[in-house]
């Protein structure tokens, strides 16, 4: 199985926890896959994504499938792969010739046929704000992630953003990834975790390496997700009472005959 989808699988499954005695712990999984995007100064930008444990990389701005490749050299066994502004079917099939795991892409200027080959991550762009038809209509195509936005305008998540990227990932079985300028703090982590967010994507180049270090910490550190049912009282409906059983009304003992 392609390298990336089967993290993203694995975050989304949750790790099963081990049976019986003397078994191996199972691989610790961060809450969501932290992803580079390396879009300048090639050579320091694949360095952090090593020094700071990221999960992949995904390379923008070089020159075609050949100068992808030469870009992550030294990379290790990490996924990698290009983010293009147009695909066609002879270009993907190099990206995959030259050990691509992963192409991300937008909807116009990308061919139909270059979606044809199954061991490569399609991760298609999209706005969060689609309206419920052109999701409809994305969803039906053969890509195995979406890739969102989201603009961070204050210190925190609003509901508004929680509302956003949920309006998708509640409307779909894409993996969902999220672009994100700066770190988010741990609670809304969390949050993103539990609207359905399987991965984030950070320009390496944009941040400094501190920020990287801290937030690949604290996809470490997230707590397992919990889904809490909160219970409510069942409120009874004008009419549904006609609709209860009923007690069965006490009958009355017949007396008997004195015959005495």
């Amino acid at each position: 199985m392609n390298k990336l989808l089967d993290l993203l699988d694995r975050i989304r499954e949750g790790a099963p926890a081990p049976l019986g005695f003397g078994v191996t712990r199972p691989e610790k999984l961060p809450g969501m896959a932290l992803i580079g995007l390396v879009s300048q100064n090639y050579a320091k930008g694949m360095a952090l994504v090593v020094k700071q444990g990221l999960d992949a990389a995904m390379v923008a701005g070089a020159d075609g499938p050949e100068g992808v490749k030469q870009v992550v050299e030294g990379l290790e066994d990490k996924p990698w792969g290009a983010r293009v502004t147009s695909l066609s079917q002879e270009e993907a099939q190099a990206y995959q010739d030259n050990g691509s795991d992963l192409l991300v892409f937008p909807l116009e200027g990308t061919a139909a046929s270059a979606l044809a080959n199954e061991e490569i991550a399609h991760i298609l762009c999209i706005e969060p704000n689609m309206e419920d038809r052109e999701l409809r209509a994305v969803s039906s195509l053969p890509v195995d992630c979406y890739l969102l936005p989201l603009s961070q305008t204050g210190d925190s998540l609003t509901l508004s953003d929680l509302a956003a990227v949920g309006s998708v990932s509640r409307r779909s079985d894409k993996f969902i990834l999220l672009e994100v300028s700066r770190q988010p703090n741990a609670k809304d982590l969390e949050a993103l975790r539990d609207i359905g967010v399987q991965g984030l994507v950070m320009d390496v180049g944009a941040v400094p390496a501190k920020a990287l270090k801290e937030l690949k910490a604290a996809l470490m550190e997230m707590p397992r997700a919990t889904y809490k049912r909160r219970g409510r009282t069942l409120a009874i409906l004008p009419g549904s009472a006609a609709s209860l059983p009923s007690e069965p009304e006490p009958q009355e003992e017949e007396e008997e005959d004195d015959d005495e």
